[in-house]
């Protein structure tokens, strides 16, 4: 019997198993969920509380879901599971990432030997994550006890509302953004393209009469694809910057509002311009949730390298089936139901997806319009004195 050289293992491990630990540190991280405490009070007043606690010292929370998120800074995010038990409420953390996190993780995960480097990065992340629990939201959990809700009185509906106002800006800013990068990346790939094309036209198949056609081929396809690219990309640019700069105008204002509100320096106009402040950006908050609502793919890592696997294995394992005559036709059924199921899992998958945003933004509908009553009656009580 053949022996294995060595080297085989070490070169299988460089490729694959910095992959393979990655996926097994994943696994346990997403499981993973460390109790925070326990407190006497309902889920409901418990999650209302603990995002206004959170808003209230500087942080955007996204509360829409039964899960709180928090992010903390580009990379890092961190959620808060609340639950009832016989005893009480339940709290518990878990470490997450930024959609630039995730991207920045799976693209170095999804290159073997450089699986190693997004450890790095994930053990980096969880640290941040954790660290923050620990030493910014346990805090908050005791004094008062939390459950108990702040007065409605006019600050408190401020500093949720800015804060709310502040995320929506900023997620349809940075969906924006993402999505001329994403388009201007296609451009790219098809500027490529193009020069191959005109390469392979011009210097395989129909070679120009010129003392150099290789070379002459060469620079033509250069220029060709790099004032295609340029051009495509310059119209994508101009198209989208108005759009860009009008969301980074929304986004630094809110931002710069609810900061002074939760630090409680007096608002511009007092309580009375601090809510109309708030009333312009409940107008507003359609135009944010209709952005993110469109270029919600785009900018979620994770989901968008699931729905490609999942097409990639429907698509790719029955044309394994067609084109490897060798196999007995039980392998080859085989193969086409495991691509049957892969598609059935795709189909799922997107249906959940979409479900998902729909959910969201109904809810962030549904919370902006009541904020918006609240908004207007207590403009009503200030106007009529």
């Amino acid at each position: 019997m053949a022996s294995i050289d060595p080297t085989f293992f070490l070169t299988f491990f460089l490729i694959v198993g910095g992959m393979i630990l990655f996926l097994a540190i994943l696994v346990a991280w997403a499981f993973w969920k460390p109790l925070l405490a326990i407190v006497p009070a309902s889920p409901d007043a418990v999650r209302r509380d603990l995002a206004f606690r959170l808003r209230a010292t500087g942080y955007t929370v996204d509360a829409a879901k039964a899960v709180l998120r928090i992010k903390i800074d580009s990379l890092s995010a961190l959620k808060l599971h609340v639950r009832p038990r016989p005893q009480g409420t339940e709290i518990r953390y878990e470490v997450d990432a930024t959609g630039l996190g995730w991207a920045i993780v799976l693209i170095f995960a999804a290159v073997g030997y450089l699986g190693v480097v997004a450890i790095a990065i994930g053990i980096a992340i969880h640290l941040t994550a954790r660290q923050f629990a620990r030493s910014r939201v346990a805090p908050l959990l005791a004094y008062p006890p939390l459950g108990t809700l702040p007065a409605p009185d006019v600050r408190s509906l401020l500093v949720e509302g800015l804060s709310e106002a502040q995320r929506l800006a900023s997620e349809a800013l940075e969906y924006e953004r993402e999505a001329r990068q994403t388009a201007i990346g296609l451009i790219v790939i098809g500027a490529i393209a193009l020069w191959v094309l005109v390469f392979v036209t011009l210097g395989v198949y129909m070679p120009l009469p010129v003392p150099n056609p290789g070379l002459f081929a060469v620079l033509l396809a250069f220029a060709v694809s790099v004032a295609a690219g340029s051009a495509g990309s310059w119209v994508v640019y101009a198209k989208t910057s108005p759009r860009v700069k009008e969301l980074e105008q929304d986004a630094s204002f809110y931002r710069m509002v609810w900061t002074g509100e939760a630090l409680g320096a007096p608002t511009p106009g007092g309580p009375r311009g601090g809510l109309e402040l708030l009333l312009r950006a409940a107008e507003r908050s359609y135009y944010w949730r209709e952005i993110r609502r469109r270029r919600r793919l785009w900018h979620d890592p994770v989901a968008g390298l699931t729905m490609f696997v999942l097409a990639y294995g429907a698509i790719f394992l029955p044309f394994l089936a067609i084109v490897i005559t060798v196999l007995s036709w039980e392998w080859r059924a085989f193969l086409v139901a495991l691509g049957a199921l892969f598609a059935a899992g795709g189909i799922r998958f997107v249906r959940s997806w979409t479900r998902e945003v729909r959910e969201q933004d109904e809810a962030d509908r549904i919370d902006w319009e009541k904020r918006r009553a609240a908004i207007e009656a207590e403009l009503w009580k200030i106007l009529s004195g």
